[in-house]
C-alpha cells in the first residue's frame, strides 16, 4: 500500500501533481501568495473562533424546522459538490494527457480509477472542510462537544457526491459517447451549480406582495420532506447532529456508495480510455488546393479565430455559460416592462447589468484570440507587424461582444426610451473597446485549456481592469438615470486608468 503502486503511493502523488499546478498559478509571487494566505488563515481562524463561541451557547434541538434548515444547506453543499466533482472527472480524462501510459502500466485498473477518484473527492471537498475545521477545531475550548459531527457529514457528503458524479459520467460514456460526453458534462456540471441560484431568484418574477409568501410556500415545502426524522432524506442532517447511529450508517452508505461507483466506474474504463485516446487522430484530407488570402490579411485573422472557437464546443460553452447567471435579470426586465413598472433607476441599473455582462464577454473573448495564441512562434514570424495582428485578433472578440450588446440596445431603446438605449451603447461600446484594448497592452500568454485561470495575474492589472470597467458601468447608469452630466465624471476616472495601463504596458525591447 505505501511502496511504489500502492493507493497510497499514488494518492500521495495525485496531491503532488495538485499541488505543482496550484503552485504554478502563483510562480514569481512568493511572498504576496505567503501574506494573502497567513490573512486567511487568520481570518478563518478568528472567524471561526466567534462561530464556535455561538454555536457552544446553543444546544441542537433535531427538531423539523432545524434539520430542515440543515438538510437544505447540505443539499446546496451536494449540488456544488456534484457540479465540482462532475467537472474535474471530465477533465481527469480529457486534459490529463496520461491515458495511454494508465492503460499500459501493470498497476491493476481499479487501483488506478479508486486512486484518482478519490484525489477530485479530496479536491472536491477540501474548501468545504476547511471552513468547517476552522470551527470545529475551537469547538472542544467551549466544551461545543454536540456539533463536532457536522465535519465528519460535511466530509461523508463529498464521497456521495463524487460517486453520484462518476454514476452520471458512466451513463453519459454510454448514452451518447466520449465525444459529446465533454461537452455535455462540463454544460451538466455548470448548470447543476447554477441551479440553486437560478431557483433563489424565481419568487422575484412574481408581485412584492406575493413575493414573501412564495418564499414562505417554498420554505415550508422543502423542510418537511429534508427535516423530517423518518425521512431518509434527512439522514445527512441527523447525522450532523450525532443522533443514534445516524452518524455510522451515512458513513457506510456514503464509503459503500463510494466504493461501488468506483467499481462500475472501472469496469469500463478501459474502454472508455481507449475511445478517448482515439478522439483526434482521425485527420479529415482536404484535397481542395489552399485559397488565396483574398479577404486581406486582418480578415483572414478573424476568420481564423472564430473558426478555432467553433471547432471547441467546450471552451465555447464555458464562455456562454456565464451568461445563465443573467438569466434572471432578462426576466426580471421583462416582467417590469410588461407591468409597466419601469423607473429611471431600476431602467439605468438593468442597463448597468448589461454593460456588466458584455464586459465580461469581451474579456474571456480577448484573452482566448489575443494572449492564448497555440501558435505564437507561427504568427511572429509571418510577415505581418505585431500591432495589426493585435489588432485584427481584438476586433474578433470585440464583434461577438457588439452583436450581444445590440440586442439589450434595441430592447431598452424600444420598451424604455430611445436616449436610454443610445447611452446604453455608448457605454458599452466603451467598455467592450477598453476591454480588449487593455488585452492588448498586457497580454498574458497561456493555453487555452488554462481559460478558468486566465484571471491569475497581477493583482494591480487585475484591480485596474476593474476600475475601468466599473467607471463605464457607473457612467451608462448615470446616463440612462437622466443625468449625463455626471456621467462624465467616471467616464474620466476610467479613461485615466486606461492612461495609466497604458503606459504601464509592457515595453518591446529595441532592435540593436
Amino acid at each position: 500500500m505505501f511502496g511504489p503502486g500502492g493507493v497510497l503511493f499514488l494518492l500521495s502523488h495525485e496531491m503532488l501533481l495538485t499541488w505543482r499546478n496550484f503552485r504554478a498559478s502563483g510562480k514569481g509571487r512568493h511572498v504576496r501568495r505567503a501574506v494573502f494566505y497567513t490573512f486567511l488563515t487568520a481570518a478563518l481562524g478568528f472567524g471561526g473562533y466567534w462561530a464556535a463561541r455561538f454555536l457552544s451557547e446553543i444546544t441542537p434541538e433535531p427538531n423539523v424546522m432545524t434539520l430542515g434548515i440543515i438538510g437544505g444547506a447540505l443539499t446546496i453543499l451536494f449540488s456544488l459538490m456534484l457540479s465540482q466533482a462532475l467537472m474535474l472527472i471530465t477533465e481527469s480524462l480529457y486534459q490529463r494527457g496520461d491515458l495511454d501510459l494508465l492503460l499500459a502500466s501493470p498497476v491493476p485498473l481499479w487501483r488506478v480509477v479508486l486512486v484518482r477518484m478519490s484525489a477530485i473527492a479530496i479536491n472536491v471537498g477540501l474548501f468545504y472542510l476547511i471552513l468547517v475545521v476552522a470551527v470545529c477545531v475551537w469547538l472542544p475550548f467551549f466544551g461545543g462537544w454536540a456539533w463536532i459531527g457536522f465535519a465528519p457529514a460535511v466530509l461523508l457528503l463529498t464521497l456521495f457526491a463524487t460517486a453520484i458524479a462518476l454514476v452520471l459520467a458512466r451513463i453519459l460514456f454510454a448514452v451518447i459517447g466520449p465525444k459529446n460526453t465533454r461537452v455535455v458534462a462540463q454544460i451538466l456540471g455548470s448548470l447543476i451549480g447554477a441551479a440553486f441560484f437560478i431557483a433563489s431568484q424565481v419568487p422575484r418574477f412574481s408581485e412584492n406582495e406575493s413575493r414573501a409568501r412564495a418564499m414562505q410556500d417554498i420554505f415550508n415545502a422543502i423542510v418537511p420532506v429534508v427535516g423530517n426524522p423518518a425521512s431518509p432524506l434527512s439522514l445527512p442532517a441527523r447525522a450532523a447532529f450525532g443522533l443514534n447511529a445516524d452518524l455510522a450508517i451515512w458513513a457506510a452508505i456514503a464509503v459503500i456508495a463510494f466504493l461501488l461507483a468506483v467499481w462500475w466506474y472501472a469496469a469500463g474504463f478501459s474502454r472508455d480510455a481507449a475511445a478517448i485516446a482515439g478522439l483526434g487522430q482521425r485527420r479529415k484530407i482536404n484535397t481542395r488546393a489552399a485559397r488565396a488570402m483574398r479577404s486581406g490579411v486582418r480578415a483572414t485573422l478573424v476568420s481564423k479565430e472564430w473558426r478555432l472557437l467553433r471547432r471547441d464546443p467546450l471552451l465555447l460553452s464555458q464562455i456562454l455559460l456565464p451568461l445563465l447567471y443573467f438569466a434572471p435579470l432578462m426576466a426580471v426586465f421583462g416582467s417590469q416592462i410588461s407591468d409597466g413598472e419601469v423607473s429611471r433607476f431600476s431602467s439605468a441599473g438593468i442597463a448597468s447589468a448589461f454593460v456588466l455582462i458584455v464586459t465580461s464577454f469581451a474579456a474571456s473573448l480577448a484573452w482566448l484570440t489575443v494572449s492564448a495564441e497555440d501558435a505564437p512562434d507561427l504568427i511572429v514570424s509571418a510577415p505581418v507587424s505585431r500591432d495589426e495582428v493585435d489588432y485584427a485578433k481584438a476586433f474578433a472578440a470585440a464583434a461577438p461582444s457588439a452583436l450581444l450588446l445590440s440586442l439589450p440596445v434595441i430592447g431598452v431603446a424600444v420598451f424604455i426610451a430611445p436616449m436610454a438605449g443610445f447611452w446604453l451603447a455608448l457605454g458599452g461600446a466603451a467598455a467592450i473597446i477598453s476591454t480588449c484594448l487593455i488585452a492588448i497592452w498586457h497580454q498574458t500568454p497561456g493555453n487555452r485549456k488554462e481559460f478558468r485561470r486566465r484571471t491569475r495575474g497581477s493583482l494591480l492589472l487585475n484591480f485596474g481592469r476593474s476600475f475601468v470597467a466599473f467607471g463605464w458601468i457607473g457612467a451608462t447608469f448615470a446616463a440612462v438615470s437622466g443625468w449625463p452630466l455626471l456621467g462624465i465624471i467616471p467616464a474620466i476616472i476610467a479613461l485615466g486608468a486606461m492612461l495609466a495601463l497604458h503606459e504601464s504596458r509592457p515595453k518591446e525591447p529595441q532592435p540593436d
